[in-house]
């Protein structure tokens, strides 16, 4: 895969902003994500809590 100048360009941008809120707002990225559906997800609960759906015939 290879990305054009401009996108790498616009990442480095992105990377430099977060980096610059982190010195100033550091818990503005322990909070993140800020507007998602979903915040974080709790991946251990997940793990020991399984909610598993099986149907027959794809019901």
């Amino acid at each position: 895969e290879t990305e054009s100048k401009q996108t790498l360009d616009a990442f480095a941008d992105a990377l430099i902003k977060i980096a610059e809120e982190a010195h100033h707002e550091p818990e503005l990225l322990k909070t993140a994500p800020h507007i998602t559906p979903v915040g974080r997800l709790d991946e251990v609960k997940a793990a020991r809590e399984l909610v598993l759906r099986w149907s027959v015939g794809g019901e």
